[in-house]
This record gives C-alpha cells, structure tokens and sequence, in this order.
C-alpha cells in the first residue's frame, strides 16, 4: 500500500495544483510562524497616550479614527491592481481503501503564494510553490490569465486553455472581491486595534467553491465545508490582507485500470494568510508564446 500513498500525494498536489494559489519561493512557513512584516496584520491593543500638564489640569486621550463599513467599501472599491503574498496549510487525514486494505497517512502541505490581478485588464500572474511535510519534496506552478484565457507553464513550457473555470473562480475568490463581497453587511465580529479586524463567517455557497476547487480530485467528489472564516485586516482605512480558513471533508472514488478501484476521503483543515503588498501600481502581464 506505500506505493498507494505516493500515487496519493501526486492525486493532491495535482488536484491543488488546478487551483490558483500560488508562489515563487519554496518557503515551507506556516501560518503561525510568518515573517515580522506579515505578523503586523494581526489585531493589536489600542494605544492611549496621556499628557499631564504642569499644572495637572485633566488629561487629554488620543484615539484612533473608528471606521464604518461603507467607508471601507469604498475604499476597497477603488482598488484597481494589487500584488500579495500568501501562506497556505494544509492538515489532514488521507485514508485509502482498496480491495479491503485501509491504510490512514498524515499529510501536511505548505503552498506559499505571490500574484498580481489587474481588475482593468483583467490580467494577472500567479507563482506557486507547494511543499509536502516532512519530506519536502516540493511542486512549483505558474500562471498568466488574461482575460478568461489562462496560460499555464509545465514541463514541457507554457499550455493554453481556453476553460474559464479557472479564471472565474480567481476573480471572484481572490481576497479584494471578497472583502467587496462581505463589507456590503455588517461584520459577524469587528476587533479594534492598531489594525482593525473585521470576522464574517464564510456562506455555504462560497464555502463549497473553494473547497471544491482544491480538493476535488474528479468531477463528482463528495465534498463537505463547514467552520469557514474570512478575516479581514484594515490600517488607516485600507486593506492590508486577510484569512481565509475552514474544516473540509471529501470522498473520491478513482477507479484505474492499473491500480483498480480506490475510495480516497479526506478530513482536515485549510488556512490562509494573505498580505496586501502594493494597491493600484501597475505592472505589465504579457501572454506567454505557446
């Protein structure tokens, strides 16, 4: 059953790889432990500075600026291009059956991802790097998307496709259509801070899609999503990144002529950290020669 379980990891990396996270190092850093500038979009307290007059006349407090949602609407409305970083992992329990053989694997992914979109143009470029944990063996993906067509490099150099499923779902799920998206209602939690944090819980109906874009290795995967969360992080009224995370589950039944028939489920946890590194500076995204 070895041999199974790495036919497994190509399944997953393959079916993540349909995806459109991305990255150009292959960085195997987790959510927890991200680089100091990214850290900085987590909520901080509040700070009051008091000055005492000579005279102890009473004190003075600065506050910061409170912000309405509309107010970060709009703000986020006016958002023509942006580059990002992102960190994603991946936790789960991958259990294969075939012919009455079970056998159980902890896999652990880290896919460290850097784009740029350009809701003029309609343009965009997205590097990946996917590494597998412990071992590290690791996978890099590239694409170009301009317009519904999308331009993907393999090992035999650049693919053209002409399927919208990929570049739909990167307009609509990347995370400034999703904070245009979600600030049109009040937030289902909002943290004051040094940065403001404000929490939606995710709707099944955007739940599904990106679970399903990532984790279903066939057309009729049985998939289910729940606990979805979407952070995002304001300083000074603009945004400055985000997390995306939820528990998934998924049932895949791949029936090979050389391996025979395999039920893969799945039971595990995704989580995104993305910051915001450059709004409205535009770069050039030229379509590759196929």
């Amino acid at each position: 059953m070895r041999k199974y379980a790495l036919v497994l990891i190509l399944i997953l990396l393959t079916g993540l790889m349909a995806g459109c996270i991305s990255s150009s190092g292959s960085t195997t850093t987790s959510s927890e432990s991200l680089p100091s500038e990214t850290q900085t979009l987590s909520p901080t307290t509040t700070s009051t500075s008091t000055t005492t007059t000579p005279t102890e006349t009473p004190t003075s407090t600065e506050t910061s600026k409170r912000y309405d949602i509309l107010e970060l609407l709009q703000a986020v409305s006016e958002i023509k291009q942006f580059t990002y970083v992102s960190n994603a992992t991946i936790s789960m329990v991958v259990t294969v059956e075939q012919e009455g053989i079970t056998q159980k694997d902890h896999v652990n992914l880290s896919i460290v991802e850097e784009g740029y979109m350009d809701f003029e143009s309609w343009s965009a470029w997205i590097n990946s790097t996917t590494v597998s944990m412990p071992d590290g063996a690791s996978t890099n993906f590239s694409q170009v998307i301009v317009g519904n067509v999308t331009y993907i490099r393999t090992i035999a150099g650049w693919i053209k496709t002409d399927d919208s499923t990929t570049s739909k779902f990167l307009w609509e799920y990347n995370l400034v259509s999703l904070a245009r998206k979600y600030l049109t209602r009040d937030p289902d939690e909002r943290e004051e801070g040094d940065v403001l944090t404000l929490i939606y819980y995710l709707r099944s109906s955007d739940l599904e899609p990106l679970a399903r874009m990532y984790f279903a290795t066939t057309p009729d995967t049985e998939i289910s999503v729940d606990n979805g969360i979407l952070e995002l992080y304001f300083k000074d009224g603009e945004l400055v990144g985000g997390k995306i995370s939820y528990t998934v589950s998924s049932k895949t039944v791949i029936d090979d002529p050389m391996l025979g028939t395999m039920t893969i489920t799945q039971e595990g946890s995704w989580n995104e950290v993305i910051e915001i590194k450059s709004i409205n500076e535009k770069k050039s995204v030229k379509e590759p020669s196929t």
